[in-house]
């Protein structure tokens, strides 16, 4: 319910600051114009200038932070946050030689030494090694240094 009232909430302030950027953009449209249609005689001293750019700076002003809300990178959509709430409940795609890795985990309680599973896969160390670190970084596996070995632990068991 708090996440319905917040997207509720931005849905409201986007409103807002597009109403906002509307007038501001027509008020913006009407000063500039003002110039234009009034005589030269009306106006004479410095107080006629001194309050058009004025009105003209605090125009420019609103409309800069409705662009900048509309704008901002750091908020989500509706779409997006759904696009990430799927992306993070979806599996990774595992290569074959993950789902050796992953197989040879399971069938052994989920952690094993590095050195085993180079040994139960078939695996060059080096080939091995490449292959661990990128399902570490994946998030699929943990490695945890004992010693002089390391201790492979599985993490994701959505992804046999």
């Amino acid at each position: 319910m708090a996440d319905g009232t917040s997207s509720d909430h931005s849905a409201k302030m986007d409103r807002i600051v597009k109403l906002t950027l509307s007038l501001g953009s027509f008020m913006l449209l009407l000063l500039i114009s003002l110039p234009f249609t009034m005589s030269s005689g009306s106006l004479s001293g410095t107080a006629p200038y001194l309050l058009y750019s004025l009105f003209l700076t605090s125009v420019g002003i609103v409309i800069g932070i409705s662009l900048t809300w509309l704008n901002d990178p750091t908020r989500l959509t509706d779409n997006a946050i759904s696009d990430l709430q799927a992306t993070k409940t979806q599996m990774p795609m595992l290569s074959s030689d993950e789902k050796v890795v992953v197989n040879i985990l399971a069938s052994n309680g989920g952690s094993m030494w590095q050195a085993e599973v180079v040994r139960a896969s078939g695996f060059s160390n080096s080939k091995a090694s490449r292959l661990l670190s990128r399902m570490e970084h994946s998030g699929i596996i943990g490695r945890l240094r004992d010693g002089m070995g390391k201790r492979i632990e599985l993490i994701d068991l959505g992804g046999e």
